[in-house]
């Protein structure tokens, strides 16, 4: 399962998502009756549809949401850009401690039955790193695959 979410992140974090069936015309039924189950009052619901699973971009509460089912209806994960002030304290203090030549240009949570996960990715004038923290754990450097690697997804 971490390896499906980590996987996930990815795409989201490498802009990968232009995969997707742009405007599905038949959307997985199963998948969306659990989406309005878990996510009542969600607006603006725009649906993305692959082989493997469905993507529910969506707003609740003003917040722009991606939830992913897998076409049996079952929940994958819901990732939810966020503002570092969201971020536990214990991993904002380490930001500002460890990372302070850094400016943060994406950072995002990921939420599973399993817990939640947080990736951010720093960049600076020599370079860019991404770092993630499952579960309560500290920070550790991500390693994203190499741009010629073929990137896919297996649920």
């Amino acid at each position: 399962m971490k390896k499906i979410v980590l996987a996930l992140a990815v795409i989201l974090t490498a802009g990968l998502s232009k995969g997707f069936a742009n405007n599905p015309v038949d959307v997985n039924k199963k998948a969306v009756a659990a989406f309005h189950s878990d996510f009542y009052g969600a607006r603006d619901v725009s649906w993305k549809e692959s082989p493997k699973y469905v993507q529910a971009q969506f707003n609740l509460d003003n917040k722009v949401m991606f939830a992913y089912y897998k076409p049996d209806g079952s929940f994958i994960c819901l990732i939810r850009n966020i503002l570092t002030t969201e971020l536990p304290s214990y991993l904002r203090k380490d930001i500002r401690k460890n990372y302070s030549s850094y400016w943060v240009s994406e950072l995002f949570e990921v939420n599973t039955d399993q817990g939640s996960s947080y990736f951010i990715r720093l960049e600076n004038g020599e370079g860019s790193l991404i770092l993630n923290s499952e579960n309560g754990s500290n920070w550790r450097t991500y390693n994203l695959p190499a741009p010629s690697a073929k990137r896919t997804v297996t649920l």
